[in-house]
């Protein structure tokens, strides 16, 4: 054989290898963490936001400080990290054939594509208040504090019963919706991990500021209605979606006790250790319009807490638990105690 004839089946082999080869082989591609849902996750209220998420026609505010973007891995050193999650969103932007938020495909449309381009080995999700009305009750908190309406609690408490039960099934949808799109680019349920968290309340009753003087700090929230936040609503979600987990076979995070004695204008810290946000302007956002933009980043964890989320994250899959909840430590910082369904608020 000659020196060309051998080139040319060299050639060919290496054609041959190319053309054969699946694209979507996990030994080829990145490995990566994908967040998926609202606020929660995109990162509001911890500021840095992608230009692109923050601007007149989209203010998903994706943030370089959200949690997700500080989650490490097990055994994978720098994986690619994908935020799909959209401040506001609600359960029919994230499942398959929902709406487009923002001109956005829904966010289990576009994990397809991800899945494909990546290694995925990790979703974290959370979705559902907006399904509940977030933005309404904090509204009628504020209200309740400046006493034109009653206690907020007193509407909110029957309202959050039904709405919850009628995003039940929602928001086990787009679980499963989720495992569908994972299962259909080819990755066994052991393939990735899928981390189902609740929320955290980012106020208290129990504040640093009296009752006449705390609106002006940015924490406009009656003492009974902060404490109800913080403990029977927090509550409810977590026992909603630790039964949504254990039926779809996810994995709980209950992020519940995350911010207690770190919330917004709580007694015994200072604004600089707050980990969430109070009532606040974004009055750098004047340039993209006057709107409820400029105050969707109220009543959100901060960066400080974000971080205190991705510690606690990163400690919990390194574990490998199917549950826990996030807890302040004694050394301060959060880390996954116990189990979520032994939780008691």
């Amino acid at each position: 054989m000659t020196v060309w004839r051998r080139c040319s089946v060299v050639v060919l082999v290496l054609l041959s290898t190319v053309l054969l080869a699946d694209p979507g082989d996990a030994a080829a591609r990145r490995p990566a963490v994908v967040g998926m849902g609202d606020s929660f996750v995109s990162g509001e209220g911890a500021g840095r936001y992608d230009p692109a998420t923050n601007r007149r026609g989209n203010f998903c505010h994706r943030s370089r400080y959200a949690a997700i973007q500080r989650t490490s891995l097990p055994g994978v050193g720098n994986p690619a990290r994908v935020n799909l999650a959209c401040a506001g969103a609600t359960t029919n932007d994230v499942r398959l054939g929902g709406q487009r938020r923002y001109g956005e495909a829904p966010q289990a449309e576009a994990l397809r594509t991800v899945a494909r381009r990546y290694d995925v080995r990790l979703i974290v999700l959370t979705v559902g208040v907006n399904d509940i009305g977030y933005a309404n009750l904090a509204y009628d908190c504020v209200l309740a504090y400046l006493k034109l309406a009653p206690r907020c609690q007193n509407a909110w408490t029957p309202r959050i019963r039904q709405r919850l039960r009628a995003a039940a099934p929602r928001i086990t949808q787009d679980v499963r919706d989720v495992q569908r799109v994972m299962r259909e680019a080819g990755y066994g349920r052991d393939d990735y991990t899928l981390v189902l968290q609740s929320y955290a309340s980012p106020v208290t009753g129990d504040l640093r500021y009296g009752t006449a003087s705390r609106g002006a700090f940015g924490c406009p929230v009656r003492d009974d209605d902060g404490n109800w936040a913080k403990n029977w609503v927090a509550g409810q979600f977590t026992a909603t979606y630790a039964r949504i987990a254990a039926n779809t076979g996810a994995r709980f995070l209950d992020l519940a006790p995350a911010l207690r004695g770190r919330e917004a204008c709580a007694e015994g810290i200072s604004r600089f250790q707050e980990w969430s946000r109070g009532l606040s302007v974004d009055l750098a956002g004047i340039r993209h319009g006057l709107g409820m933009n400029l105050l969707q980043q109220s009543a959100h964890p901060n960066a400080r807490g974000h971080a205190e989320f991705a510690r606690c994250l990163s400690t919990f899959l390194a574990r490998g638990d199917r549950s826990a909840k996030c807890a302040r430590q004694p050394d301060g910082n959060l880390a996954p105690v116990g189990t979520a369904q032994r939780a008691r608020y």
